[in-house]
């Protein structure tokens, strides 16, 4: 029985130190802001999307009963760099509860290192925290579909070590994590086993087709409360 109940404490334990299985419990007034590059800014408006079919619409569509903001702020070929410019004028001054960090690929295919990546977010993360924002952590997608570590001089392999630097930080600042790029390799297992490089969640292999937006509104979610 004590080896029984060890065991449960520690499944228990682990499960809660788990980022992506962290949640926040929202209330009526609560603002979400989803901060990001192209991936959110097209969540908005894209002419390959139906109107309204993006996952920040779809957030907000699923969240207009709770009495719950949501909005974005992002631009094209940003990356944390970017993000770190605008963060005070158009994010902290809105004063928003939660701010949902969707960041990464095009700091991968800039050659941002590791390194550089996890010093960035880390002072992006300190400055909303200071702001009076609570964090949600995404990692990064995807530039093509599927996964080959030899794709696009290395791509994956690239995007997998700032992905890993997003969960890394989660875990260690106790922020809970979305965790897209194991959802998008999880999907493309089931639904993309030749690793063809689009038409699966995304139109171009970068950005999400109306399936793909519905697919990352659903991870999106699994935060909420």
């Amino acid at each position: 029985m004590i080896t029984l109940c060890l065991a449960a404490a520690l499944s228990f334990a682990s499960f809660d130190d788990d980022p992506a299985a962290k949640q926040v419990e929202l209330k009526k007034g609560d603002k979400i802001l989803f901060f990001g590059d192209s991936l959110t800014a097209l969540a908005v408006k894209d002419k390959n999307v139906p109107e309204g079919k993006g996952y920040v619409p779809l957030v907000r569509e699923a969240l207009k009963e709770r009495g719950v903001e949501v909005d974005a702020v992002a631009t094209g070929g940003h990356k944390v760099t970017d993000l770190l410019k605008r963060v005070d004028a158009d994010v902290i001054a809105r004063k928003p509860t939660y701010v949902v960090i969707q960041i990464g690929v095009n700091d991968a295919s800039k050659g941002v290192t590791p390194d550089e990546f996890r010093a960035q977010l880390l002072e992006l993360i300190g400055k909303l925290q200071a702001g009076g924002a609570s964090v949600i952590q995404c990692s990064c997608t995807c530039r093509i579909e599927g996964y080959d570590l030899a794709n696009e001089k290395g791509m994956d392999a690239k995007l997998d070590a700032l992905a890993d630097v997003a969960r890394g930080i989660a875990k260690d600042k106790n922020l809970p994590l979305v965790d897209l790029r194991k959802a998008f390799r999880d999907y493309w297992k089931e639904h993309n086993p030749e690793n063809k490089p689009k038409g699966f969640l995304t139109y171009d292999g970068n950005h999400w087709t109306e399936v793909g937006h519905q697919y990352v509104k659903e991870q999106m979610m699994k935060k909420f409360k």
